[in-house]
C-alpha cells in the first residue's frame, strides 16, 4: 500500500463528481457526521474552517443527533466512503425525521442513492479503496465545500501542496520522507505508541497516525494532548520504568503554532520523562500553512504505519476483525 500513500499528492488535485446545486449551501451552523477513515475529514474541515471563519462546526462520530444539536437547526454533512456506514445512515435518518437540511460525501452506496432520490447536494469521490486510503479525496471534497461556504481558496492551496509533496516523494521508496518513516518505524518496532500533540492541527494529525498504526500495522497506539496530559498522564510513567522502556514509545508531533506555554511543556516533558520512556520528536522544517503541514504529517504517518506493517510482517489490507464485527451487528 505504499503506492497509495504516495498517491496523496494526486488525490488532492483530482476532479470530483458533484451535484449542480453545490453553490446553494446554507452558511450557519454545520454538523459533520462520519466514522473512521471517513470521519477524519470532518476534523480536517473544522481545523481549516477555524482559521478563516467563526462558523459553528460540530463533528460527531456516533449514531444519532442529540436534541440540543437538532435545536440549532444545523446544516448536516454526512461522510461515508463506502456510503453504507450504519452510524452515518442512522444520522441521516435523524436529519430526515427532524427536517434538517443535509448533503453527503461518498464514493457511492446508500448515501449517494438517498441524496439523489431526495435531490440533496452530494460530492462523489472515486471508489475501490479502503476508506483510510481515500484521505486525499476527502480532504479535497471538504476543501471544496469550505471554498463555497467561506470564499476561501483551499482547493488552490491543495495544488501548491501537491507540488510540494511531489518534490518530497521523488524516488518514492528512496525519498527522504520515506527514509524518515523507516527510522521512526524501526524505533517503534513492537512497542505501543503514545502520540502527544499540542495544537488543533497536530491533534488531527496524531489521530490520523493512531488510526493508521492501528489499521495498517495492527499495532496499539493512543493519543494524548498537551496540556491535559500534564494534569494526569505524565504521572503514569513513574511506575514500572523498565516496562515503559521496553514496551512503550512516545511520539511528539510538533507544530510551529503552539502556544508558548505548550512549547515549554514539550521541552519539560522530554526533561522529566525522557529517562523513563522512549521518545521520538517529529518537528517538520517547512510549516508554511496549516494545510501543507497537516498533509505532510499525514503522509509521514501513513508511511510510518505501512513500513511498520512490513517490519512486523503484517498485511495492511487485512480488516477481517472489523468485517466480522459488522457481520455480528448485522446479524
Amino acid at each position: 500500500m505504499l503506492n497509495v500513500a504516495f498517491d496523496l499528492k494526486n488525490q488532492i488535485i483530482s476532479k470530483l463528481e458533484f451535484s449542480s446545486n453545490l453553490d446553494n449551501l446554507p452558511n450557519d451552523n454545520l454538523l459533520i457526521m462520519g466514522m473512521g477513515g471517513s470521519g477524519v475529514a470532518g476534523d480536517v474541515m473544522k481545523v481549516l474552517s477555524n482559521e478563516i471563519s467563526d462558523k459553528n462546526i460540530i463533528v460527531r462520530k456516533d449514531y444519532s443527533i442529540p436534541k440540543q444539536i437538532i435545536n440549532l437547526r444545523p446544516f448536516c454533512l454526512f461522510i461515508s466512503y463506502s456510503g453504507n456506514t450504519e452510524e452515518t445512515l442512522s444520522g441521516i435518518s435523524d436529519a430526515i425525521e427532524n427536517n434538517l437540511d443535509w448533503m453527503v460525501i461518498s464514493s457511492g452506496g446508500k448515501l449517494i442513492d438517498i441524496a439523489k432520490k431526495q435531490d440533496k447536494v452530494f460530492i462523489q469521490i472515486p471508489s475501490g479503496l479502503q476508506p483510510r486510503a481515500a484521505f486525499g479525496y476527502l480532504t479535497l471534497a471538504v476543501s471544496k465545500i469550505l471554498d463555497y461556504l467561506d470564499g476561501s481558496n483551499f482547493v488552490n492551496q491543495l495544488q501548491e501542496v501537491s507540488d510540494y509533496l511531489e518534490i518530497l516523494t521523488q524516488m518514492n521508496d528512496e525519498s527522504e520522507i520515506n527514509k524518515l518513516s523507516l527510522e521512526i518505524s524501526e524505533s517503534i518496532n513492537n512497542k505501543t505508541v503514545v502520540l502527544y500533540a499540542g495544537t488543533d492541527m497536530s491533534k488531527v494529525a496524531s489521530s490520523r497516525w493512531k488510526t493508521q498504526i492501528n489499521e495498517n500495522s495492527k499495532s496499539k497506539a493512543f493519543v494524548g494532548n498537551l496540556p491535559e496530559v500534564h494534569h494526569n498522564e505524565i504521572l503514569s510513567w513513574d511506575a514500572d520504568e523498565d516496562g515503559s522502556k521496553n514496551n512503550f514509545i512516545i511520539v511528539l508531533l510538533r507544530d510551529k503554532n503552539e502556544h508558548i506555554q505548550i512549547q515549554k511543556r514539550f521541552e519539560f516533558t522530554k526533561d522529566l520523562i525522557g529517562e523513563k520512556v522512549n521518545i521520538v520528536e517529529v518537528n517538520l522544517d517547512n510549516q508554511e500553512s496549516t494545510l501543507k503541514t497537516l498533509l505532510e504529517l499525514v503522509l509521514l504517518g501513513d508511511l510510518v504505519s505501512l513500513n511498520l506493517a512490513g517490519k512486523l510482517s503484517i498485511d495492511p489490507n487485512n480488516i477481517d476483525t472489523i468485517e466480522k464485527l459488522k457481520n455480528l451487528l448485522g446479524g
